[in-house]
């Protein structure tokens, strides 16, 4: 088994095939000389504002069309995003803390962009537009046809080079607003001066200033979670070896290998839950392991025998990062990696090494101390049937259970599982 590395390695490199993966849904572009076309169109986790998207008239038709900036006034993946084209004037400055000027940029460059649409009501329109710079917020006005950017800076004092400034023109802006429409009080305005520039924020702003109305309207969240839990078949072999890699001189060491049921549960969170194409998952485990280790000396006089049983009982906390790189409803096919956080407790076991004949058992009682913390870097692949069922392996690099100043113990694990998805 030791050879069944070698796979997973090569499944890394697959996720540069999800790119490649279709997601049609039901949608409408609306183009420049105002044609509506209904149809389907390939959905994306845009980390970014699309430029383009890829359409086609019938879901079974293997022709496609493309549609940009250049051609298309609007477009929707139906029931879950909505987009706009508009020719704008847009901030370029950066804001991460490491990419700071030394001064404020307020300048800005002109763009042919589609901005998602967040909410809509009485007298506000929210857009959000994110492209490798950063992510901005543009409001319109009813009756107004061209949005403007609600206004955010940051950049570096020149005198003092650790400190960094914050232009939060934005808050401002907003309310003005809410005196136009004659919707300010003391609790709104306190809540606009303490929003911070990201969606959740502006969204509620917003919506408190177009009120309750039959026009109010706000793209449903994204972002969404599934619970599993299942079982698994988990075979580990330990091996020991004297400190620096080698087995010990004159020494005959044997492997031990266990193979037990695990027991799992865990939360997969999506960024985008009606694509599905990357999910984190947060996964505990539990599970027992048996291990005999024996060691025939016969540099020795008289030779000896050594041996050690013990029973690990161990939990595990795991992170992973999960690529579906097939994604369609009835199947996906997906590749993974983790870091797993092992707690472990043992039995009490003891070291017995045996001389033969009337020397008594020399007996160390919990030797060698097993580590009850440690770590291992699990890569996992699978499929899901239906949505529902999963079904996985996964291989676990030699991972330290023991280290001290003798003999070091390490141990390799696959493990077999299947998973029921709850939800959908």
């Amino acid at each position: 088994m030791k050879h069944l590395y070698k796979p997973f390695l090569v499944v890394f490199l697959l996720p540069l095939f999800s790119l490649a993966q279709s997601n049609y849904k039901p949608g409408i572009v609306i183009t420049l000389k105002g044609d509506t076309l209904h149809g389907f169109i390939d959905y994306k986790e845009w980390e970014n504002n699309p430029k383009d998207i890829t359409f086609k008239n019938k879901l079974d038709n293997s022709n496609t069309e493309s549609f940009s900036t250049k051609n298309t006034a609007a477009f929707s993946i139906t029931g879950l995003e909505y987009y706009q084209r508009f020719v704008l004037s847009i901030s370029n400055d950066e804001v991460e803390i490491g990419k700071l000027a030394l001064k404020p940029d307020t300048g800005t460059i002109a763009d042919t962009i589609f901005l998602k649409v967040i909410t809509k009501g009485k007298y506000l329109t929210l857009y959000r537009y994110t492209d490798d710079i950063k992510q901005r917020f543009f409001f319109s006005e009813a009756g107004e046809s061209q949005p403007q950017e609600l206004i955010y800076h940051a950049y570096y004092n020149a005198d003092e080079s650790s400190s960094v400034q914050y232009i939060n023109r934005y808050r401002n802006q907003l309310v003005y607003l809410t005196q136009k429409y004659a919707v300010n009080n003391d609790k709104l305005n306190g809540q606009i001066l303490g929003a911070n520039y990201n969606e959740p924020e502006l969204t509620k702003v917003v919506q408190i200033i177009n009120g309750i109305s039959s026009q109010q309207f706000t793209t449903q969240k994204l972002a969404g979670s599934r619970w599993f839990a299942g079982i698994g078949a988990n075979y580990s072999n330990l091996k020991f070896t004297e400190t620096g890699g080698t087995p010990s001189a004159g020494t005959n060491v044997s492997n031990s290998s266990s193979i037990l049921p695990e027991i799992t549960a865990g939360i997969n969170f999506f960024p985008n839950e009606s694509v599905q194409s990357l999910l984190f998952r947060a996964e505990l485990s539990v599970a027992v392991n048996q291990y005999k280790i024996s060691n025939a000396d016969n540099s020795g006089t008289p030779p000896s025998t050594s041996s050690v049983n013990f029973t690990q009982y161990n939990s595990s906390i795991t992170p992973q990062i999960i690529f579906n790189i097939y994604n369609k409803e009835q199947l996906k096919a997906f590749i993974g990696v983790g870091a797993a956080f092992n707690f472990s407790a043992y039995n009490q076991y003891r070291y017995i090494t045996n001389y033969g004949g009337s020397i008594p058992d020399y007996i160390q009682n919990n030797y060698p101390a097993f580590d009850k913390f440690w770590l291992s870097f699990p890569i996992k692949a699978g499929i899901t049937l239906n949505n529902k069922i999963e079904i996985n392996i996964c291989y676990i690099p030699s991972a330290s259970l023991t280290n001290d100043n003798i003999d070091s113990g390490n141990v390799t694990s696959y493990q077999l599982g299947v998973n029921y998805l709850f939800g959908k």
